[in-house]
């Protein structure tokens, strides 16, 4: 049998711990020359109870719009945002530049939170309009704060509106855009356009006719290589659509030039088979086909004439599109990824378009659909009862997947850097935190599992013959590489795989990647004691990956993480028909977790066993260097024999602590820890790691390389030491540190243990924060901008909700945590989309599923009723025609089974009656 290291911890010590912890706790929360987080929040009553407050829609306007630059292309086609101004603001990623991290200002600076960018442009582009009433004298206006002076902007990702207005002269018609690229979840093509779209609507509020000019131009990169160049702008006409397309060709067939990265062009297009097109500023119109070749590139322009009567509207809808094919992924940062990197990889919209003009072409011929679906999923996702501001909240990270740090590459594959310009790779253990792409677009991630994290082809692939994932996707049988190995991402991607496949409608993801499954599991559990010669026992207890540093010793981040992992792996080995392994993945799993409650918990929280003497500096993603061996080896011999502690109890309290358990809800594995533990560290979290100004913490301890909450701004620490000091043996590297994605998971946790209230309150620290006054709403800020693990802020949703789903067997439940009595919320599943509906109203309660997109296949069903009532009758209705079932309740919970599966299609409602 095992015999590892023991934790030798007195009796007499927990108990001295137990009795005094009440008297010391404030006198250590807040000893003067030290960090603390005050145990009173001082928060009114008013505004807790403000956070659950339906409210208004959010219309940012004045000083809110001077940061706002809301990505709006599409995803993985390189960032392009409409700014607060209304106006596009192009990045070097359209072209194919890597942006830099922290707008130039190096890594992990925290540069762009403490001074956000103003949105400038890289590609010269606006919009003009021009009114005129019958004898009377134009009035032209460029179309931003130039000319507006009152502007008011609306932002529900995927789409912003804008209302241009003024505040002294009155203009005789009311100006709206919306602002768009078609954002259909669970259609990677319909999604990933190189475009935007601006729908206008034009009113007249006058008592007279008015004629209305909107025009638009843009003018084309300077191609910066030496090469036979020649710019070509181009008039065209198709069916009803107009335009101007500013493209590059060469007469140079040398492939440093073919397969330049900034080879390419614009085209800017109107529907209107009238609008007038011109190929560059002579204000000469051109006719359809006729081309103007220069050796600079010269502005294109378009523009669209409509009349009005008083009070009429009418809509225009111009598009922009790029094409820029010769995408690269370079390695960049890392020497060996350089070296292994496999340069050119196109974009996935290569696969459809040979130019920029096919792109308007095919949004302009399915505009209605493309709108109209687009449309579907901002109002359906909006069309709740959660708080508004929470919504807003929520959605808003979204927009990193049109970001410049997302790509698809040509073959399908998704590939995302941590943040703009800043750590490649799709990384494991920073990606373990990004749900939207899983539940909204479940084939990119899927791509990532299959053609990166279990994939073994290629030098730009992960994993390794002995199971390891390379958690950068790269160097997979080289574990001397320093991103070979992390603890924390090698649970992930076990999680993953099991999510990717909940998230699917049959079996055939999991049967590709069992195998390689099984061998990422299996290097766990190697890692778990066999590499020492020991028995597994559950617990990881060496080295050991936390985000980035290394340390040693059980702790509750990467040990809740194992355990759902092991879960994972024992319902998928039951899947496949291997009982035996699945009960040896339960047996592990069982031993850890009874490790954990026995030897990693105070009553209070999780915490860390350090190991005595151990050296974790230079320790380099889960391989000691020979020093560090040598040396623990010393120290470990020397405590021994003076009979010293064989583990250190850290002192911290880590927000995430839970994590684990996050995966658990997720994909719906239950409980892997006691869930009075799990109630009282969530409230532990909220009391000892979150401050209502962060001045509490940074007046006396700065946090590691980057600040990204400032003085008089609310914030959650990653953790804090709320008894006693950190000791020289504890991991405090980023600690201090407030990192947005963290506070999503923390405050999901909360949220599912029932403190709602304080996982809301978490949750608006991030929102006041990133208000539009201080910063862009749009870009969370951590090692750089657009910083990935932000869009764990999707969970959110989900964990509201009680979401549970399962494609392959055609499960699903909710049990709504926030106004259950009358609740209504987004959800997705692996071929459709709509919302989930609960109302309690006396002794009876209703439940819909309604389908807005694609379809649902159902067989069972999970409920909740609140309370314990026997249940007299269910009625259940798809569209009227009543369903045979069999349900069973135990205590508030109900299991409903059909007879034969149903399959709810768009627009199709599936009632539930329960009495």
């Amino acid at each position: 049998m095992k015999n590892k290291i023991g934790f030798s911890i007195s009796t007499f010590y927990k108990t001295a711990f137990l009795i005094l912890f009440v008297s010391i706790q404030c006198y250590c929360q807040e000893k003067k020359g030290e960090p603390y987080i005050p145990l009173d929040k001082n928060l009114s009553e008013e505004y807790v109870q403000s956070l659950t407050k339906r409210g208004e829609r959010k219309v940012y306007s004045g000083k809110e719009l001077k940061y706002i630059g809301m990505p709006c292309g599409g995803i993985g086609a390189g960032q392009v945002e409409i700014t607060g101004q209304g106006v596009l603001n192009f990045t070097e990623s359209i072209y194919n530049k890597m942006q830099q991290p922290n707008g130039g200002h190096g890594l992990s600076t925290g540069y762009q939170y403490l001074n956000p960018t103003i949105p400038v442009s890289k590609i010269e582009n606006g919009f003009e309009i021009t009114i005129k009433a019958k004898n009377k004298k134009a009035i032209h206006n460029k179309l931003n704060s130039d000319d507006f002076d009152d502007i008011q902007f609306i932002g529900e990702y995927p789409m912003a509106q804008i209302y241009y207005q003024k505040k002294q002269s009155k203009l005789p018609i009311s100006i709206q855009g919306k602002v768009f690229s078609p954002f259909i979840p669970l259609s990677v093509r319909k999604s990933t356009n190189p475009i935007v779209v601006f729908h206008y609507s034009l009113k007249n509020t006058s008592n007279t006719n008015q004629e209305v000019t909107l025009s638009n131009n843009l003018k084309n990169i300077k191609f910066n290589s030496e090469g036979n160049i020649e710019y070509v702008n181009k008039a065209f006409k198709y069916k009803e659509l107009s335009g101007v397309s500013m493209g590059m060709v060469t007469t140079d067939t040398t492939m440093a030039v073919l397969k330049h990265p900034q080879l390419g062009g614009f085209s800017i297009a109107v529907l209107d088979k009238n609008a007038n097109l011109f190929l560059n500023e002579s204000n000469i119109k051109a006719k359809d086909g006729v081309s103007e070749k220069t050796l600079e590139p010269i502005k294109g322009s378009i523009s669209s004439t409509i009349n009005l009567k008083p009070g009429q509207t009418k809509e225009l809808t111009f598009m922009v599109s790029w094409y820029f094919p010769n995408y690269y992924e370079n390695g960049r940062r890392y020497k060996i990824a350089k070296s292994l990197a496999p340069g050119w990889v196109g974009h996935v919209y290569n696969n459809w378009y040979s130019n920029s003009f096919d792109v308007v072409k095919y949004v302009g011929m399915n505009f209605n659909e493309l709108y109209t679906e687009t449309e579907e999923f901002r109002n359906t996702f909006h069309d709740s009862s959660l708080p508004y501001w929470l919504l807003n909240r929520v959605s808003m990270p979204l927009s990193t997947l049109a970001a410049g740090n997302i790509a698809i590459w040509k073959n399908g594959r998704l590939f995302g850097y941590e943040g703009v310009g800043f750590c490649q790779g799709t990384c494991g253990h920073v990606y373990n935190f990004v749900t939207t792409f899983a539940y909204l677009f479940p084939e990119l991630e899927r791509s990532v599992r299959l053609k990166q994290d279990f994939s073994s082809e290629g030098a730009y692939s992960a994993y390794s013959k002995s199971g390891r994932i390379n958690f950068r996707g790269y160097g997979a049988n080289h574990p001397e590489y320093k991103h070979s190995y992390a603890s924390d991402a090698q649970s992930g991607y076990i999680l993953k795989a099991y999510r990717e496949h909940l998230m699917s409608s049959d079996n055939t993801f999991l049967d590709a990647v069992w195998e390689q499954v099984k061998g990422a599991i299996g290097y766990h559990i190697y890692k778990d004691g066999a590499e020492i010669g020991l028995e597994p026992n559950g617990v990881l207890e060496g080295i050991q990956t936390f985000w980035d540093p290394m340390w040693y010793g059980p702790n509750p981040y990467n040990n809740t993480l194992y355990l759902a992992a092991l879960r994972a792996s024992e319902e998928m080995a039951k899947i496949k028909g291997e009982y035996k392994l699945a009960k040896s993945y339960r047996n592990l799993f069982e031993k850890g977790q009874a490790y954990m409650n026995d030897k990693l918990w105070n009553g209070e929280f999780y915490f860390h066993l350090y190991p005595n003497g151990f050296k974790a500096k230079q320790a380099s993603n889960g391989f000691i260097p020979i020093e560090n061996a040598e040396i623990n080896a010393q120290n470990f011999i020397e405590n021994f024999n003076n009979g010293g502690e064989l583990y250190y109890e850290g002192g911290a309290c880590d927000a995430q602590q839970l994590f684990g358990q996050n995966w658990a809800n997720q994909l719906g594995l239950g409980y892997i820890l006691p869930k009075e533990n799990c109630s009282k560290a969530v409230k532990s979290i909220f009391k000892y790691n979150w401050t209502p100004d962060i001045s509490t913490v940074y007046n006396y301890q700065k946090p590691h390389a980057r600040t990204l909450a400032t003085k008089g701004e609310a914030a959650m620490v990653n953790g804090s030491w709320p008894h006693k000091k950190a000791q020289s043996f504890e991991n405090n590297h980023d600690k201090f540190n407030i990192w947005s994605g963290l506070e999503y998971e923390a405050a999901c946790d909360m949220i599912n243990e029932g403190d709602v209230k304080n996982g809301l309150i978490v949750i608006r620290s991030i929102h006041d924060r990133y208000d539009g006054v201080k910063r862009n709403p749009w870009n969370e800020v951590e090692g750089s901008d657009h910083y990935s693990r932000a869009m764990q802020s999707w969970n959110v949703l989900r964990s509201l909700s009680g979401f549970e789903y399962n494609g392959p067997k055609g499960k699903l439940g909710y049990n709504p945590r926030i106004t259950p009595e009358n609740f209504k919320s987004f959800f997705s599943s692996a071929e459709g989309w709509g919302s989930i509906i609960q109302k309690r109203n006396g002794v009876s309660q209703t439940n819909n599923i309604e389908i807005k997109y694609g379809n649902l296949d159902l067989k069972e069903l999970y409920l909740n009723t609140g309370d314990n009532t026997i249940i007299k009758e269910i009625v259940i209705n798809l569209d009227g025609r009543s369903q045979e079932f069999k349900f069973i309740q135990v205590e508030n919970k109900i299991s409903i089974s059909f007879n034969k599966r149903i399959k709810l299609e768009k627009n199709q409602k599936l009632n539930i009656t329960i009495n």
